[in-house]
């Protein structure tokens, strides 16, 4: 072949490969491209049929320009803690009381005797006029408290820096701690991938411990022995999603759990006592897109109320 006719057929060859590298070029743009099956999709599963929704947003408390991080009902009013602050609020957002925090609060419980708020590596004990009774830090510099509760003189904490569940009398006496395992076939320890870590003592001194990267809610004894749970995981309405749900759960007086969804698809529903999902209380639509799961509680009414991090507001759900 003569060079001639091979400078030709490189020219002919470097010609193909521009033509090919155009085409794929303009067929790769937005507006060209066709649908892709391995898209993964969560908007067809954002509907809710409408008869699964049993209730109604009847009221909702702006709270301005502070950072909230947690909140608890008693007696008709709403206590919050966030960026160096405890709050008690009426329902119709007359301000009670308020003290200043020496850091960020992030979670708290009210009971008749006293306001307990949990720090992010403390817990503080104040009384209802806002007095410190008593304060202790847990021994680690990990901790990460994400949520409390108490059955008669044991007060729970939930340390998500270190997967597992701190159990102090009210003095601050350290009892114990458990992580989550057993010696059954759903010993897998609490997985937490990220600072949500939920627990709720219910109506009948059950402990119950979400065990978010499972999608599960375990039931424990007082001394950290799993007694039950139930998991599911789904993206359909029926379960729950993403790395870690449901980031907050609370109880009914008839022991049903109230769980709250991060992520792309922010929702309140409830479920039975074994898992079954009896309604939607809010459908992702009254949420910001990819937003932050609502710390959710209940009155002694069964009036649900949603800490909506992201409208910084206070929203409250009755049954229709």
């Amino acid at each position: 072949m003569s060079k001639k006719s091979i400078g030709i057929l490189i020219l002919v060859i470097i010609g193909i490969i521009i033509t090919i590298i155009i085409l794929d070029f303009l067929g790769n743009r937005p507006n060209n491209r066709g649908d892709n099956p391995y898209e993964y999709n969560v908007e067809e599963f954002k509907a809710v049929d409408a008869s699964l929704i049993h209730y109604k947003e009847t009221k909702n408390i702006p709270l301005g320009d502070i950072i909230a991080r947690g909140m608890d009902i008693f007696k008709g009013d709403i206590y919050i803690t966030g960026q160096n602050f405890l709050q008690v609020i009426q329902i119709n957002g007359v301000k009670k009381l308020n003290v200043e925090l020496e850091e960020t609060g992030i979670c708290l419980l009210v009971k008749e005797e006293f306001i307990i708020v949990g720090l992010q590596q403390k817990i503080i004990l104040f009384d209802h006029e806002g007095q410190i009774l008593n304060s202790w830090m847990p021994d680690k510099e990990t901790t990460y408290i994400t949520s409390l509760a108490m059955k008669d003189d044991i007060l729970y904490v939930a340390d998500a820096g270190n997967r597992r569940v701190l159990r102090y009398n009210i003095d601050g006496t350290y009892i114990g701690e458990f992580e989550g395992k057993s010696e059954s076939e759903a010993g897998h320890g609490f997985i937490i991938p990220s600072p949500h870590f939920d627990l709720v003592v219910n109506s009948y001194d059950e402990l119950w411990v979400v065990n978010p990267g499972k999608h599960a809610l375990e039931n424990y004894t007082d001394e950290g022995d799993l007694r039950g749970f139930w998991e599911s995981s789904s993206m359909k309405i029926e379960g729950f999603t993403g790395c870690c749900n449901p980031a907050e759960i609370a109880v009914l007086s008839n022991g049903s759990f109230v769980t709250a969804e991060k992520g792309g698809m922010v929702r309140i529903k409830i479920y039975s006592q074994s898992g079954q999902l009896e309604s939607v209380v809010a459908a992702p639509e009254k949420f910001v897109e990819e937003g932050k799961a609502p710390e959710v509680k209940v009155d002694e009414n069964d009036i649900i109320y949603a800490l909506d991090f992201d409208k910084k507001m206070i929203r409250v759900f009755e049954k229709k």
